[in-house]
């Protein structure tokens, strides 16, 4: 019975272990938001944020997963009779290998999680989209095994580090959208564009921010084009191409607009990126 009573002890210390980590890593981060607590941080203050969020929480896993290890491995060695005939047996025992193979899932998914964290993926509270699943939400909680995340419907996912192949992320967790209009009047089409615009939701599930008015050019004598921006959250980016389109052109009718509204993706680093690589094809090209 007394080695009996020392695995049990050993399994409880390692889930007290547990417990107190995630304890502690609450506290840090209530502590840590309540430090940051500021209504205009920059991006780089709020991945900092986010980087901290994920490293508590990959280090609560850790302390979790080394406890019950090391409560396993003693338990193990007393009873076969001990610690040093453990160490003794350890190199043939067959229950190792058994438990090896048993454990190389999860093995598996470890080493998947230590990779994504160490080349930095993504970090808790950032929008991903992971292909081949065709899910999408944002990051509410990372371990060294699985990722879960939360969808705009209410969803929680959880999901295996194995089986993410690849991730797309938004850091921002926003989708900045350009509209373009051409209209016969533009004074009209402002106006139109206002009284439709007032109509919109406003929320952090619908449009984070509601369409405005970025630009106004007059091509012609009857040809006016507006540009406008619209930042929606990622999955409802039909809210401007279908919903806001629909009804500017319900209040405008065909006389008024002679094209559109057309509605493209946003996004200032990929046209960076883009104009640099063009700029470099260009040079590399050989003159005609």
């Amino acid at each position: 019975m007394f080695p009996v009573a020392i695995v049990i002890g050993l399994f409880f210390a390692a889930g007290l272990l547990a417990k107190a980590s995630g304890v502690v890593a609450r506290a840090v981060l209530t502590w840590h938001d309540r430090r940051n607590d500021h209504p205009e941080l920059g991006q780089t203050q709020i991945a900092t944020i986010k980087r901290r969020e994920t490293l508590v929480a990959l280090v609560q896993d850790v302390i979790a997963i080394a406890g019950f290890v090391t409560a396993g491995v003693l338990a193990f060695a007393q009873l076969i009779g001990g610690v040093d005939r453990l160490t003794a047996i350890a190199g043939a025992s067959f229950m190792l290998v058994l438990i090896g193979f048993a454990l190389q899932r999860v093995l598996t998914d470890i080493i998947a999680g230590f990779a994504m964290f160490a080349e930095r993926w993504y970090s808790v509270g950032d929008t991903i989209f992971i292909p081949g699943h065709e899910l999408q939400g944002i990051v509410e909680d990372v371990s060294l095994r699985r990722t879960r995340l939360q969808t705009l419907d209410g969803e929680v996912i959880h999901i295996h580090n194995s089986q993410i192949p690849a991730v797309r992320v938004l850091p921002q967790g926003v989708k900045e959208l350009a509209v373009e209009l051409f209209v016969t009047d533009g004074a009209r089409a402002e106006s139109i564009i206002g009284s439709v615009v007032s109509a919109l939701p406003q929320s952090s599930t619908t449009f984070v921010r509601r369409p405005w008015v970025e630009e106004i050019e007059e091509i012609g004598d009857s040809l006016v084009r507006i540009r406008m921006r619209a930042s929606v959250v990622p999955g409802r980016e039909w809210l401007v191409d279908g919903f806001f389109a629909d009804l500017l052109r319900a209040r405008s009718g065909e006389a008024l607009i002679a094209h559109g509204p057309v509605a493209l993706v946003v996004d200032e680093g990929a046209q960076s990126s883009f104009s640099r690589a063009s700029a470099i094809s260009r040079r590399a090209r050989p003159a005609a």
